[in-house]
């Protein structure tokens, strides 16, 4: 028997024990209440059975699927967050097994989200819908436990749960992108003026880059730089490698960079000029995004201001007016 016919059989054993265990869980006490009215104590023996051959199927069908965990060696990935560490376990295990029937082209859209993101050193696309999977899967524990503590329980309201917990995953992607596009804008004017100053001095543009690199801060600016680096020590052309990074980072501002340094490559012309031009137009556009985010704040403000401080002004107002009444009147 192969190992993709076996995981099919596992996961149709456990899908009918889940099946009948959440049946119990729903109708069980009406179906006992029935078969104790009719037949006596048999019932409970029956129960007892039924319960013994749900926890044996499913630690068997559970142990079975365990040794088809495979090993995800991360010496040459980066660390993972403490949160997504403590689930990661549970991540390979639902990458093992439930996405292993997955079509490829289904797990492989969210690559280009992973790229844009910074975090294709991080996760893969097949890491990534175990997530979602597993987010479902909490929505569906919580409604479990909902049930298990109040007695309440809607279809309805669990698949709409699922669902909208199977977007968190996709909510931390977007958030990770927009974290990681901020810090290249704040960035890319420092490694504009270090790339600048070294043409300027007589370097290459590849030496340029190089000592930006080495001098420049940490942050995935520094790593799309060194991307380049070993793309142009591989022998990639220099268009090509920064026509790589306008695809790899959809930011407009960088895009206008490699597209200016393209055409300067295709023409001929020589680069400090260009990047002189880009590095003072980036330095400015930093400088009004800070002026707009400070004329901003009063604006953001106000909606904590209305909705939390002034109630409490007001009612702590009404507090003490309020005393002063029942004392004159109680005088």
């Amino acid at each position: 028997m192969t190992m993709t016919r076996r995981r099919w059989l596992l996961f149709f054993g456990l899908g009918v024990l889940i099946l009948l265990f959440l049946l119990f869980l729903l109708y069980g006490g009406q179906l006992l209440q029935l078969l104790v009215s009719r037949s006596g104590q048999l019932p409970y023996v029956l129960v007892g059975l039924l319960a013994a051959l749900t926890v044996f199927g499913a630690t068997y069908g559970i142990a079975s699927l365990l040794t088809a965990v495979e090993n995800q060696p991360r010496e040459y990935l980066d660390p993972l967050p403490s949160a997504l560490a403590k689930i990661w376990p549970l991540v390979r295990f639902v990458d093992s097994t439930l996405v292993a029937f997955v079509p490829e082209r289904w797990v492989y859209r969210s690559a280009p989200r992973i790229q844009r993101a910074g975090l294709n050193y991080l996760i893969t696309p097949r890491d990534f819908l175990a997530l979602k999977i597993l987010s479902a899967l909490f929505a569906l524990l919580f409604s479990l436990l909902v049930y298990l503590a109040m007695g309440v329980f809607r279809w309805e309201f669990t698949l709409l749960g699922m669902l909208l917990a199977s977007f968190y995953p996709d909510l931390w992607l977007v958030e990770q992108s927009k974290k990681r596009q901020k810090r290249i804008l704040k960035d890319l004017p420092v490694y504009l003026d270090f790339t600048t100053l070294m043409v300027e001095g007589g370097l290459n543009l590849s030496s340029a880059l190089q000592v930006a690199v080495d001098k420049g801060p940490e942050g995935p600016l520094r790593n799309e730089f060194r991307i380049i680096l070993r793309d142009l020590r591989a022998g990639m052309p220099r268009i090509e490698a920064f026509r790589h990074l306008g695809e790899r980072v959809a930011i407009q501002e960088l895009r206008s960079l490699v597209t200016a340094i393209i055409q300067s490559e295709e023409r001929g012309g020589s680069l400090a000029p260009v990047l002189k031009a880009q590095a003072e137009q980036r330095r400015e556009e930093r400088f009004l995004r800070a002026e707009k985010a400070a004329l901003e704040a009063p604006v953001k403000l106000l909606a904590p201001l209305v909705m939390f401080i002034f109630p409490i002004v007001f009612i702590v107002l009404a507090f003490v007016i309020y005393m002063k009444y029942v004392q004159e009147v109680a005088t």
